[in-house]
């Protein structure tokens, strides 16, 4: 992919404990492990990425002295913020630096994260739209596959 073709690709960026917490799924999962709920969210958003060509970037809180960034599946961008800083602060960072350069759409239950990177230029969506994007996405593939 040229240079030209990589600066309209859309990115996703999602609130990742936001959005455990308001799947039913994700969140009764989490009761039982944290990574198990995190994972399965990673896998559910690997898929998106694939079948959409959207870029998704996945943030939660962490515990590190650091935050730290890294590849999951197939080049989901997954970071865990520093002890001290949120995830919120981070999507914050990530939508004041590129917003107005890139297409970006946020996922959050968090109203003042999604009003903060609306005023940036990016989109805010719902956990609730993010998961009917996601099923629906699913779908069409479930159809392709028939096919």
């Amino acid at each position: 992919m040229n240079a030209m073709n990589k600066e309209h690709i859309p990115y996703l960026i999602i609130d990742g404990h936001s959005i455990i917490f308001a799947w039913n799924h994700l969140r009764l999962l989490h009761e039982h492990s944290q990574l198990a709920a995190r994972d399965e969210l990673i896998r559910k958003m690997t898929g998106y990425q694939d079948n959409t060509g959207e870029r998704v970037i996945i943030v939660f809180d962490g515990k590190g002295t650091k935050t730290e960034s890294f590849y999951e599946h197939d080049s989901i961008q997954v970071f865990f913020s520093k002890k001290g800083t949120s995830a919120d602060q981070i999507i914050e960072r990530l939508v004041g630096k590129y917003g107005k350069k890139k297409k970006i759409t946020i996922a959050s239950r968090d109203k003042a994260v999604l009003d903060t990177c609306s005023s940036f230029g990016a989109i805010a969506i719902s956990p609730n739209a993010l998961k009917e994007s996601l099923e629906s996405t699913e779908e069409k593939l479930s159809k392709k596959i028939v096919q």
